[in-house]
């Protein structure tokens, strides 16, 4: 399928959906699209392109995989010509990434999460814990305390629909 290039007062335009299709086309298992920006500015395009490897233990997909998916989409964008100015940005949705909840929560177990969660009183609290089980509506965390490693701390079980936002954690 061939891109919709639409006419504008300011030249060419590509949409975000145009794009989608091109990296379908590209992307092959363990890569998947993560998230895809498209800005259209006066006589120029900015692309942002975050990729998830889905074979690696925190998602992220490597300096390689993005240099070579670059070099793909920008093949696809230079067959139409060279009217349409554009910045082509591809990165990994890295190690720290945001989590799609409720998914990740069983994806990513045994990793440390930064979770957000809403609390009695309407408060939200961000705390960091480790992904033990996840089941339909629950998930079991054991929380984690850098300052106190060795000591054993009882894993809690809270709703998934009480957690708002989350990304993994690296510990160092």
């Amino acid at each position: 399928m061939a891109f919709a290039w639409t006419k504008s007062e300011v030249g060419l335009v590509l949409t975000e959906e145009n794009i989608r299709e091109a990296l379908n086309k590209i992307l092959e298992p363990p890569l998947a699209l993560f998230s895809l920006q498209v800005q259209n500015r006066k006589n120029h395009t900015l692309i942002e392109v975050s990729l998830d490897r889905l074979d690696s233990p925190t998602g992220s997909a490597s300096l390689e995989d993005c240099e070579t998916i670059s070099a793909r989409l920008n093949e696809e964008l230079a067959s139409y010509g060279d009217d349409f100015l554009y910045t082509l940005q591809v990165a990994s949705c890295g190690a720290e990434r945001e989590l799609r909840l409720p998914a990740d929560l069983k994806r990513f177990q045994g990793l440390l999460a930064k979770l957000e969660i809403d609390e009695d009183g309407g408060t939200k609290d961000k705390k960091i814990f480790r992904i033990l089980e996840t089941t339909e509506e629950s998930v079991r965390l054991e929380p984690f305390d850098r300052n106190k490693k060795k000591k054993r701390v009882e894993p809690i079980s809270i709703s998934i629909s009480s957690i708002t936002k989350g990304n993994l954690f690296l510990e160092l």
